[in-house]
């Protein structure tokens, strides 16, 4: 029993670790406003967008308020083109940037376009 315990501790602090890499590579990527490597490591990695997004942080924002901040445009625009309606209306990024001096960002533009404003 006491090595199926210790099996099951290794596979998953392996596996937390291979999140945590994937997380910071993709905040990296982000940062980089390399689009093209984002969508290798979800791809690399059988992972949707969709599905990972609201567990990724990147200095404690999002992956999209992280493309705001960075003039990451064309990442920021395959973010907002994987994501749901609906989520992107719940997280108000409208008021994220205004409150932080990116209301006149062109992702926000996009932001508000997808939204239908």
């Amino acid at each position: 029993m006491k090595k199926l315990l210790i099996i099951a501790g290794l596979v998953f602090t392996s596996s937390a670790i291979a999140q945590d890499q994937i997380a910071t590579s993709l905040c990296s990527f982000v940062a980089q406003d390399n689009r093209n490597q984002v969508r290798k490591v979800l791809s690399d990695n059988k992972l949707n967008m969709r599905n990972i997004y609201a567990g990724i942080r990147c200095n404690n924002e999002s992956l999209l308020q992280l493309a705001i901040r960075n003039d990451a445009l064309d990442t920021g625009t395959f973010i907002v083109k994987q994501m749901p309606a609906k989520v992107l209306a719940e997280s108000g990024y409208d008021g994220w940037a205004s409150a932080n001096g990116f209301a006149d960002s062109p992702l926000v533009n996009i932001i508000k376009t997808r939204l239908g404003e």
